[in-house]
């Protein structure tokens, strides 16, 4: 693997412990599977607004009551103590990455959210925050929980890790260049792809 010269987090399920229920959202806003951003752009005009007033509703609730996950904030001062660069890449709304780091502190400004473009796994989030970091795409980790985060990240050429909630794997791990369970691995890989 090439040299890890700056690293993309995904926000919700990454950094926060997963609280958002998406069961909950599809049945307020009357959706019955599937992403849940996708069916609302392709509703009528008055169905999208409602459905983008309740889907805001509960991501910023849930920016307001999450807690992060174990190490973010050791690895967070690890990785600026390397100073290696680092961007947010989330499909919620920029108010619920606001809420959050106002909470936490959090300095990072290189954020892509929702109201940014094209969302994940189309990869033009990953190559406009590549570009912003001015960093080689092959240079580039994309670290998230979920199918998107790895797709996105393959799709724009970065390496990738899926990061494992609950412990439970889920079908599409081996498609991530790496696996973690805790995000304090992340040094360990940074400091292995330096030796490769």
């Amino acid at each position: 693997m090439a040299k890890i010269e700056g690293i993309i987090f995904d926000m919700d399920g990454t950094l926060t412990v997963p609280i958002l229920d998406f069961g909950e959202i599809r049945r307020q806003i009357g959706i019955d599977s599937g992403p849940v951003w996708e069916a609302i752009v392709a509703m009528a005009p008055e169905q999208r607004r409602r459905a983008e007033e309740i889907l805001l509703r509960h991501e910023i609730e849930s920016s307001r009551m999450c807690e992060l996950q174990p190490g973010v904030m050791e690895l967070f001062a690890e990785l600026e103590r390397r100073k290696m660069p680092m961007a947010i890449l989330t499909r919620n709304c920029r108010a619920a990455w606001e809420t959050l780091r106002k909470r936490f502190g959090f300095s990072l400004d290189r954020v892509y959210a929702r109201e940014d473009g094209p969302m994940k796994p189309d990869p033009t989030p990953v190559i406009r925050l590549a570009k912003e970091m001015n960093i080689a795409l092959a240079n580039i980790l994309c670290v998230g929980d979920y199918l998107f985060d790895i797709q996105a990240g393959k799709c724009a050429g970065t390496q990738t890790a899926l990061l494992v909630n609950h412990g439970q794997i889920p079908d599409f791990a081996g498609e991530a260049d790496y696996v973690i369970h805790s995000l304090l691995e992340l040094p360990t890989i940074i400091d292995a792809c330096l030796t490769i």
